[in-house]
């Protein structure tokens, strides 16, 4: 399913590159493509009420990128709730969401595919809710597989906004991790 899935998209697919630091999906903005990494890191988050920025996950070569709720939401032209940022400099394909949509409704073969992707999205994002719910040195193990070496590719900083945490505490984590190895 995913060779014809990707055969069928193939043809939307326009390449682009970025910079570390240059921003994929702004905020306030709708939401209009969908990446395919084939190298670098992203990563997409939201900022809270009180302005602290949230990091809810990370995407790496070979994987699709973008916020498929605000995807969802840009149907109704609603503004995207999260950013999506280039963390490395980054090389892949961008996809128009419109265009993937009409094209889905005219395949099942696609209907189906994006069904599936839908699904392992809900997975994914029940396991990271189950995972903040542990401490953070469980988090910083889980992060750890989850997300193989992607702590030597991206700042001490971007990890604690993921596991939810300050830089400062961060830096106590790495210490004692490291006193015990």
């Amino acid at each position: 399913m995913y060779d014809e899935a990707s055969r069928q998209l193939a043809p939307l697919a326009v390449p682009f590159s970025m910079r570390k630091g240059e921003y994929l999906q702004r905020i306030g903005t709708p939401a209009q493509y969908v990446h395919w990494l084939h190298s670098g890191v992203t990563r997409t988050g939201f900022i809270t009420e009180a302005g602290n920025e949230v990091t809810q996950h990370f995407q790496t070569d070979g994987e699709s990128v973008g916020a498929h709720d605000d995807l969802l939401r840009s149907r109704e032209a609603e503004p995207a709730l999260n950013f999506v940022v280039a963390e490395t400099a980054i090389h892949g394909y961008r996809l128009d969401w419109s265009e993937i949509i009409a094209l889905y409704k005219r395949n099942s073969d696609l209907r189906d595919y994006y069904l599936g992707a839908a699904q392992r999205s809900i997975i994914d994002q029940s396991r990271r809710l189950y995972l903040n719910a542990s401490p953070a040195q469980g988090r910083l193990n889980a992060f750890r597989r989850e997300y193989p070496g992607l702590e030597q590719r991206i700042s001490q900083k971007v990890v604690a906004s993921f596991l939810g945490i300050t830089p400062q505490y961060m830096s106590q984590l790495l210490r004692l991790d490291g006193s015990k190895r």
